[in-house]
């Protein structure tokens, strides 16, 4: 019997950590260049203890901008339900070029490293583009504990300009028997200036999910074979330089339809441990056939499949996503977001204006949940 997946909505917030940059910064790619100076910057220190953290720094000497979010206080052994978490942070760039990538520090109010056990996920969106196959805020980055830094090779980078918006959104929990104060997320992103020679190549993150755009992310799965699925039109054309899924425990293989042409372009199957559990999933690059065309016009389908056995429903089982890197063709660039549309109004309202809420009254244990 094959199923098809209703969707649940609620409260419940699923963050999937696809390293949207990793599946091409995995590639072990050089390119000799300079990578230039910001002129008129001197370097100066980054200030990253006591009351007055700047929310934004340009780090001269390193090359990095360096965003900062509020301070939060993480009691001893309690969920991210049971802290108050800091406001989303906007932050408008300092300076136009290319970033490179993204690593994410947690720090006390001295400084100091807090474990990063302490992420449960860390969120990085430009507001001011659209997605690839939707309208919602354009997704740049997603970060847990165990997430590397990402890094692009140097022939990459990703464009921004003076001004631009970058949106933060962090949620921390505390799964250690120490307390911690002053605690703040901090983002480094490497830059390079408009200066730079030779100047790199304009990449492109992007983001589907088998849900709604601007929704909960999991869904309940039903006994035996189903699948869940959503599309969309990709409004510009390009060549997708690597891209990596995620999936759960039951799941059989994520795949990427080209609707309009009727056609399969890519299909992943998950990793399984010697008992069957999912461990892990594949990131592939296709740099050496320059890329897998998308083409402006056509509509895309991701589809998750999967195999319960259980014969039970399980409660937010399942989940189907895909994340990536894109080159669009020619000068053609990056459409930008339109505040008014309904997918881009219910993606701010879910992922930034709804997260204002009051803790829990007491911590909770952590336990063993983790992620998505």
């Amino acid at each position: 019997m094959h199923n098809a997946v209703t969707f649940r909505g609620g409260t419940r917030r699923a963050v999937v950590a696809l390293n949207v940059f990793g599946a091409v910064a995995a590639v072990a790619l050089s390119f000799p260049g300079c990578g230039g100076r910001v002129e008129g910057i001197e370097s100066s220190p980054v200030v990253l203890a006591g009351e007055d953290v700047p929310a934004v720094q340009y780090d001269a000497e390193a090359g990095e901008m360096v965003l900062a979010m509020a301070p939060v206080d993480l009691p001893a052994s309690a969920g991210h339900d049971a802290v108050r978490q800091a406001p989303a942070l906007t932050a408008e760039l300092p300076y136009g070029g290319w970033l490179g990538g993204y690593t994410v520090e947690v720090v006390d109010r001295d400084g100091k490293a807090v474990p990063r056990a302490t992420i449960h996920h860390v969120n990085i969106m430009a507001p001011d583009r659209r997605e690839l196959f939707s309208d919602i805020m354009q997704r740049v980055g997603a970060v847990g504990a165990e997430t590397a830094p990402v890094r692009l090779p140097r022939l990459l980078g990703y464009p921004v300009a003076s001004g631009e918006r970058i949106i933060v959104i962090a949620e921390l929990h505390n799964p250690t028997a120490d307390a911690f104060s002053g605690v703040r997320v901090i983002v480094r992103m490497p830059h390079m200036p408009d200066n730079t020679w030779p100047r790199p190549l304009a990449v492109q993150p992007f983001y589907m999910d088998v849900t709604p755009p601007a929704s909960s992310h999991s869904f309940d799965l039903p006994p035996g074979r189903s699948e869940a699925s959503w599309e969309g039109t990709a409004p510009v054309s390009g060549r997708i330089l690597g891209m990596g899924g995620h999936l759960h425990d039951h799941a059989i293989e994520l795949r990427l339809e080209d609707v309009t042409e009727e056609r399969v372009i890519w299909r992943t199957e998950p990793i399984l441990d010697e008992n069957g559990r999912l461990v892990a999933m594949e990131q592939e690059t296709f740099l050496l056939t320059l890329g897998l065309p998308v083409e402006a016009g056509h509509t895309y389908r991701l589809v998750a499949g999967y195999d319960n056995p259980t014969g039970d429903t399980l409660f937010a089982g399942g989940m189907g996503a895909l994340g990536g890197i894109i080159m669009p063709d020619g000068d053609s660039g990056w459409p930008e977001a339109d505040p008014g549309h309904p997918e881009y109004v219910e993606d701010v309202a879910y992922r930034i204006t709804d997260r204002d809420r009051e803790p829990s009254a007491a911590p909770q244990s952590t336990g063993a949940h983790s992620h998505h």
